[in-house]
């Protein structure tokens, strides 16, 4: 069986710009719905792939956070690049994280977390994110489970790297909270890890800037963005950034 790897989007619109961020083994499928919602109500939408995601298990284990900030950046430039000046970004978990982190070093409108975690976890804690997807990946081609264990076990040393960098960037995050000025909306579900769940309250009480929102999704899962609450989140992000100070239109 062949699997179509994910890709990159950019979906042009008006002068309003969005970049969108996916999360940590996830990819662009994760943020793509949501990303052509704002399109249709006329914002350009872009969202870049990590080095190493939207690929095998094996490859994901190769790369580090740095590499995924990078793509992350290159993004960013790339909107700029195409002339949009005025820049909103949201991210999905990781993606929450690095977008968190794009709003304190480069200018934006405003920021979306969704599920962002800002609060340190364990390695392995974060290592059954690469665990859950090897082993998801591997079931769609059908592998006995003795071999997908068998294949995990080898694979689990060469993530312990991968999940060592992406700790690293949650802790380095967390306490520049406070840099952060532009509006923030902070999306949060109710069926995800405890851990999100504090986080996206730490994130609400420690920006600096007054204009901020806390907004809980309960029965959603942690992919919000593909949860039962996708159409009221949609219209939510839409309506925070209707609510931005655009100067173009």
């Amino acid at each position: 069986m062949k699997i179509v790897p994910a890709k990159p989007f950019f979906f042009e619109g008006g002068k309003r710009a969005v970049l969108l961020l996916h999360g940590f083994t996830g990819n662009t499928v994760d943020i793509r719905e949501l990303g052509r919602y704002l399109n249709d109500k006329g914002y350009t939408c872009l969202g870049p792939l990590y080095e190493g995601h939207g690929d095998t298990p094996e490859r994901l284990v190769t790369t580090t956070a740095e590499q995924w900030w990078k793509s992350v950046e290159e993004g960013y430039q790339s909107l700029k690049e195409k002339g949009y000046e005025e820049i909103a970004v949201i991210g999905l978990s990781l993606g929450g994280v690095f977008a968190i982190k794009t709003a304190y070093t480069y200018p934006v409108k405003g920021l979306v977390s969704m599920c962002a975690p800002v609060k340190p976890k364990s390695t392995e804690d974060l290592g059954l994110h690469v665990s859950s997807f090897t082993k998801r990946y591997k079931k769609i081609f059908r592998k006995p489970a003795e071999q997908i264990e068998a294949e995990w076990e080898e694979l689990k040393p060469q993530s312990d790297e991968a999940v060592k960098s992406l700790q690293a960037v949650i802790e380095e995050v967390g306490p520049r909270l406070d840099r952060i000025y532009c509006p923030v909306l902070v999306v949060q579900s109710g069926k995800d890890h405890p851990t999100n769940q504090e986080s996206a309250q730490i994130i609400y009480d420690e920006v600096s800037t007054q204009h901020k929102s806390l907004v809980w999704y309960e029965n959603s899962p942690h992919l919000v963005t593909r949860g039962p609450d996708r159409g009221k989140l949609h219209n939510e992000v839409l309506q925070f950034l209707e609510g931005l100070e655009w100067s173009g239109n």
